[in-house]
């Protein structure tokens, strides 16, 4: 948290004159949730006491040898990480919706932008994020880590040209999809983290439910919908996705983490209503800074200490545990399934990613299995 202390007593009117100008507009509130954050800005300091930074996470790394996938890399905690990276050497490829905003965002902020490379990803589009992972495949020969980071919060209830419910797809579905496309040029040794959220633990479905998951459970119809339910199913999607994914790659070095970043963090996040705009703004002194809550994906990403495990699940940079649906092992796999289902019926190729992803795990295993054999027979003819 951020403990506040007294510096001076608050100006005489100040808050009362902000709550006097266009209250009755939703533009009017805006404006009294801004002025009100300045005017306490201006009469309080805020002592930190959330934790280290971003850039102490990777301060002491040379990272000139690495190559980083990021979504959602052009605000927020996905703009900080990039900062934080490039400072180090790292070359940063951001898939993001508009490259040209993000050019002119990023190279205002990063101390290296000739690291920097964009792919045109909209994640609200199966064929774009197809187009766009095509293109990486294309100019790229290998990518050591992947931030699946991008997300949305705050959404009316809405489907995307694929028919999916939004926030399901951008969050989640978009992104697996993408990690899945760019599969075999991963690294032997890459490390994936899905920036997740302690919000999953909101999410209690049924017996049934657990056992033999639905679409409608995951892309949520209207009659059902809620933004806060939505953004939760996705976070929980995430964390089902890393423990079957550390199951297929447990015989290879691949490593895969979730990391929650933190609560109430003010980001653009929340931008799409003004409710939760004025919640977060609220609750920014309680709350973590952006570097703050970029260093646990960071931590997860980059730091030695995690060399050889994988499947874990981080806040404040130290293993945490999640739910008990969240590591219902049965329930990652049916929700693997229903993922594929999802895209085979929407993309016409995904059964060759699907293919060459199982042939990939089968050479992986092959290989597990005879290092394993020749071990056993090296220590049978020495002993």
């Amino acid at each position: 948290m951020f403990l506040p202390y007294f510096r001076h007593s608050i100006r005489p009117g100040v808050v009362n004159d902000l709550c006097r100008r266009n209250i009755v507009t939703l533009a009017g509130i805006k404006n009294v949730v801004d002025g009100y954050w300045k005017a306490i800005a201006e009469d309080y300091v805020f002592v930190n006491i959330h934790g280290c930074r971003a850039e102490e996470i990777v301060k002491d790394q040379d990272l000139s040898k690495k190559k980083c996938l990021i979504t959602g890399a052009n605000s927020g905690i996905g703009l900080e990480m990039t900062r934080c990276m490039t400072s180090r050497g790292c070359e940063v490829l951001m898939a993001c919706r508009n490259p040209y905003e993000a050019t002119t965002v990023v190279k205002n902020v990063c101390e290296n932008p000739n690291l920097l490379r964009f792919y045109e990803t909209n994640l609200a589009s199966l064929s774009s994020v197809k187009a766009s992972s095509d293109e990486i495949l294309k100019k790229e020969k290998n990518i050591d880590v992947v931030f699946l980071n991008a997300a949305v919060f705050g959404l009316p209830w809405t489907l995307t040209e694929d028919g999916f419910e939004t926030t399901f797809q951008i969050n989640y579905l978009s992104q697996y999809y993408l990690l899945m496309n760019i599969e075999k040029i991963l690294a032997p040794d890459a490390r994936v983290v899905f920036v997740s959220s302690e919000s999953h633990r909101n999410i209690n479905w049924d017996a049934h439910s657990t056992l033999m998951p639905s679409k409608e459970l995951l892309s949520i119809p209207e009659d059902k919908y809620t933004s806060i339910r939505a953004y939760n199913v996705s976070k929980l999607c995430g964390l089902l996705s890393m423990h079957y994914l550390a199951y297929r790659w447990m015989h290879s070095q691949k490593q895969v983490f979730c990391a929650h970043p933190g609560s109430f963090v003010k980001t653009r996040l929340c931008r799409n209503w003004w409710v939760y705009e004025a919640l977060y703004t609220f609750m920014k002194p309680f709350s973590k800074s952006i570097s703050q809550a970029a260093s646990t994906p960071l931590y997860c990403a980059f730091s030695p200490e995690l060399n050889g495990v994988s499947g874990i699940y981080f806040k404040d940079c130290k293993r945490c545990t999640e739910s008990d649906i969240a590591s219902d092992l049965h329930l990652s796999f049916r929700v693997n399934d229903l993922t594929h289902d999802m895209l085979r019926d929407r993309v016409g190729a995904f059964d060759d990613v699907a293919r060459a992803s199982s042939a990939l795990y089968r050479q992986q295993l092959k290989e597990a299995v005879e290092d394993t054999v020749m071990s056993n027979y090296s220590g049978t003819i020495n002993s």
